[in-house]
């Protein structure tokens, strides 16, 4: 364990209103192995809470031994709506998820009734949270039993698996968003062009070469920087975009981007969805 991750665990050993501590995504995986943490890997943490007002304000870093951070923001999380702080410090980045403790209490009571399902507040949270944990946790505190509540959460609710009919509906999305693509690069509106061809293209390509990874039995994480890591040559191919400000390479990637929505398509439900025959301008060649 390098100096951060020292240096909060001992921190938060001390700290009464850390109930638990948790070090998840690449810092909790072992070294070597898909996905492991690098010399730039930032440090992810889930921590429970009995006083989530601590984190307000970035003071606690410096009791933590971790120096005034360079930067620092509290900003919304997408774990049933707690908040995640995101701070440089010198030693590198840190982002933690805080879970308010009575929040966590009141999840682990519905789960334990069987009611989970009938809030839609807490089965959300709990289905983001198998998302979170799909991706490796380690406890480093542990006061609240929330290892178990954990456990159960990898067991019984694993990142769901997309079906024939989403795989179709990605597939038309993307065809939507290939001809808003196209349009915006025919009106000379190349910045916004670019930004739809990484935020939307891309980003379909990515989560279509996750699930054939998935299917196939081989190691895979939803973003793209690890699919980028784990992928070979033709895969990372499909979902590739290389691309300058300016419309004949705009057109262009935007072209193999289609080409690559296809074939993972295809890859996938075989010939259950075809890209259509569009109007002449909007082919892809």
């Amino acid at each position: 364990m390098t100096d951060i991750g020292r240096r909060l665990e001992t921190w938060a050993e001390g700290e009464p209103t850390v109930r638990a501590l948790f070090a998840i995504g690449s810092r909790s995986r072992d070294a070597g192995g898909p996905g492991a943490a690098d010399i730039y890997s930032d440090w992810d943490y889930q921590v429970i809470a009995a006083e989530p007002a601590l984190f307000d304000q970035a003071g606690w870093c410096e009791q933590a031994g971790l120096g005034k951070p360079l930067a620092y923001v509290l900003r919304s999380g997408r774990l049933g709506g707690v908040r995640k702080v995101t701070a440089v410090v010198a030693g590198g980045e840190i982002d933690a998820v805080i879970i308010p403790a009575a929040q966590f209490v009141a999840v682990r009571a519905a789960v334990q009734a069987g009611t989970y399902r009938e809030s839609p507040l807490v089965w959300s949270a709990l289905r983001d949270q198998g998302l979170v944990l799909a991706g490796g946790f380690r406890r480093m505190k542990d006061e609240i039993a929330a290892e178990e509540l954990f456990r159960w959460v990898e067991k019984n609710l694993p990142p769901p698996r997309l079906s024939e009919a989403e795989i179709v509906e990605l597939a038309e999305g993307f065809v939507c968003d290939y001809v808003s693509t196209m349009r915006k690069i025919a009106r000379g509106e190349l910045v916004a062009a670019q930004r739809w061809l990484h935020a939307q293209l891309a980003e379909t390509n990515y989560r279509l070469l996750h699930e054939l990874r998935r299917r196939r039995g081989q190691a895979s994480f939803p973003d793209a920087r690890r699919l980028e890591l784990l992928a070979a040559g033709a895969e990372l191919g499909l979902v590739r975009i290389e691309a300058t400000l300016e419309a004949r390479s705009l057109r262009a990637a935007a072209g193999r981007s289609a080409q690559g929505c296809a074939a993972l398509v295809r890859s996938l439900i075989g010939d259950a969805w075809r890209w259509p025959e569009l109007p002449s301008g909007l082919r892809v060649e």
